[in-house]
């Protein structure tokens, strides 16, 4: 469904400065859960805003079902790391999740029942008069995925969106996450520095070193559907989560770690 060659991207007027990201090469597949795991810094946000076409790369080229991403694709949907800035705070949030729908074309009632079937999803119903700024963070960022799906997008990008809770709130939003990839069948691309949460989230998870180019690809083969207890005290998790840690500290997993 997506794919990435060759992406090479240089901030400032010299292509050959110091890449923020350098010769990148990866596929994501229709309906796939794909993490990418790597350090502050190491590029994931430019390569994000580089694929969602928000930023043209240096040299390379991106894909959307055979098609080169030359702006904002209107399959794609953009969950940005710091909710609290990504919503208008003079809006309600029924009028932030439908804000988007609005440049779709799609007629007032079409948009007032994909709001609401959004907020519903994210467990928001009835919350659609508040305003941002009377939640709490969780349910900011819960009102930030809910507008991406309303906009039923067929890819949906996150960078970091869960970075800024509580351990609790995103044990709680990662669930309701993965519900929702079930449910609307949305392929994901889901950036992260977390080593647990990449793991228990993807299909595969891909460990990008700086400047953002593939080190690792791993497939993540822990059953579905993932439980916060059952999936983390799982024996291949432990596993998985070595060999990780292992390859962002540019080493190999030792044998037999957990």
């Amino acid at each position: 469904m997506l794919e990435v060659s060759g992406l090479r991207k240089v901030h400032g007027a010299d292509p050959s400065g110091r890449p923020a990201v350098a010769d990148l090469s990866f596929e994501v597949g229709e309906r796939e859960f794909v993490s990418v795991l790597g350090s502050s810094g190491c590029g994931k946000t430019t390569m994000l805003r580089c694929l969602s076409g928000l930023e043209p790369p240096t040299a390379g080229e991106v894909r959307l079902h055979g098609t080169p991403v030359t702006g904002p694709p209107r399959e794609m949907a953009f969950v940005f790391q710091d909710y609290s800035r990504s919503l208008f705070p003079w809006m309600t949030v029924e009028r932030n999740v439908s804000f988007p729908l609005r440049h779709k074309g799609e007629s007032k009632r079409d948009a007032g029942k994909a709001t609401e079937e959004a907020l519903d999803a994210v467990g928001l119903g009835g919350r659609g008069g508040a305003y941002p700024w009377q939640l709490s963070g969780g349910m900011q960022q819960r009102v930030a995925i809910a507008r991406a799906l309303a906009y039923r997008p067929r890819i949906l990008l996150m960078d970091e969106p869960f970075a800024s809770v509580d351990a609790q709130t995103r044990a709680e939003l990662e669930d309701l996450l993965l519900a929702i990839w079930q449910r609307y069948e949305t392929t994901v691309l889901f950036v992260t520095h977390d080593i647990d949460e990449a793991v228990y989230l993807a299909d595969r998870v891909l460990v990008l070193r700086p400047p953002a180019h593939v080190g690792l690809t791993v497939e993540v083969d822990l059953p579905r559907p993932r439980d916060q207890l059952a999936t983390k005290a799982h024996p291949d998790f432990g596993r998985l989560r070595a060999e990780l840690f292992a390859a962002l500290q540019g080493e190999s997993a030792p044998a037999g770690a957990a």
